[in-house]
């Protein structure tokens, strides 16, 4: 930019505005760039802003971030600026809840149980979830703080309801495996291990097709141990009263509540918004149960 205007200056031009002006091609040039750099200084200003780890901020309320939501009354997918609420719910009172900018269940489920202990003092014994929050970091997050896997995992529903895909030799879970920690396809060819990846699975490949297959025993036994609990009476009971409560929970506040938008900006403002929609709804549950013990 520096060497443009220097060139300006020697070249002694005087800049043309308005219809049926000619430009020369130096303030052509001289304009480009200048959008260029007002264009770059606004990009970095919302990097600062957005941070490390989200892709996405509003015009009007940094904080927020671009999410799909259920009500997506175009049907195109839109995007809108908003949060991730999330709520534990006991006994039908929502007992702890917390705010996240992250678009992602999976990221906000280790975050929010922090919260809770900090909270209660104490870690919940059975914390279930649905698919959106089982995976490999929060399994070892829980079996850490000694809490019980009731969280589904991605496939969870597909592996308890469809035998085939169960048991379908093709599966890189259902490959034999030697005493000598060897594994082999369903053809019964021996993988050949290439890398451990970052995200903490081995990576084999199939010497005869080069296909390369994603091997992760601690994932896999985690995993059996979550379906294996899920499945069980108890397991069921949790589930049923998880959708019960926790989607009745939301379902009040939506509808009953008409509570569907925040009115206020930034995300100690929205949380601060939402804890006072929560102790409503706790007084309204506490007064509603009242109320049928005195009938």
């Amino acid at each position: 930019m520096k060497f443009l205007e220097r060139e300006v200056e020697q070249s002694d031009i005087t800049f043309v505005y308005g219809k049926g002006q000619r430009k020369t091609p130096l303030q052509r040039d001289y304009e480009e760039i200048s959008e260029y750099i007002i264009k770059l200084s606004e990009y970095e200003k919302y990097i600062d802003i957005i941070g490390p780890d989200r892709n996405s901020c509003a015009r009007t309320d940094h904080d927020a971030t671009f999410m799909h939501m259920k009500e997506d009354y175009m049907r195109n997918g839109q995007l809108k600026a908003g949060y991730n609420v999330q709520i534990g719910v006991s006994d039908e009172y929502i007992l702890h809840l917390d705010i996240f900018q992250d678009r992602s269940d999976y990221q906000t489920f280790i975050p929010f149980l922090k919260g809770y202990h900090q909270s209660v003092g104490i870690y919940p014994k059975y914390p279930v979830a649905d698919a959106g929050y089982g995976g490999l970091k929060n399994y070892r997050y829980l079996k850490d703080n000694e809490m019980k896997l009731y969280q589904k995992y991605t496939m969870f529903s597909k592996e308890t309801n469809d035998k085939k895909y169960a048991s379908d030799p093709k599966r890189p879970v259902n490959f034999r495996k030697d005493e000598t920690g060897n594994f082999y396809d369903e053809t019964g060819e021996k993988l050949n291990f290439l890398w451990h990846s970052k995200k903490g699975h081995d990576v084999y490949e199939v010497p005869s097709s080069k296909r390369r297959v994603d091997i992760n025993e601690e994932l896999w036994a985690l995993q059996k141990e979550a379906r294996e609990n899920l499945t069980s009476e108890l397991g069921i009971e949790l589930r049923v009263q998880r959708s019960i409560q926790v989607e009745g929970a939301f379902g009040i506040i939506k509808e009953q509540m008409k509570f569907r938008r925040f009115k206020r900006r930034g995300i100690q403002n929205v949380k601060f918004e939402f804890m006072l929609i929560a102790i409503g709804y706790n007084l309204a549950k506490l007064h509603n149960k009242k109320y049928r013990i005195i009938q």
